[in-house]
């Protein structure tokens, strides 16, 4: 049973992490989305995305795994 938790928690981790800040903007401007666009696809506000991207921030919770897998996508897409 602990070896499915911990595989469990491996893949969460995976799909919450985020690429290094100066990856960040590139791979959104890579597509051509703007700041708010992002902002507002993901539900947040653009001085928040701001944050994230310049690392003064970090998303927690289900903000933090919605931007890890748009940014996933965007990597994918460019």
């Amino acid at each position: 049973m602990s070896a499915a938790i911990d595989v469990l928690v491996a893949e969460a981790h995976a799909r919450q992490a985020l690429p290094p800040v100066e990856i960040r903007r590139l791979l959104r401007q890579r597509v051509g989305i703007s700041q708010q666009e992002l902002a507002d696809a993901l539900g947040v506000s653009r001085p928040a995305l701001s944050r994230w991207e310049s690392g003064d921030r970090s998303p927690r919770g289900a903000s933090r795994l919605a931007y890890s897998e748009a940014l996933q996508r965007l990597a994918e897409r460019g």
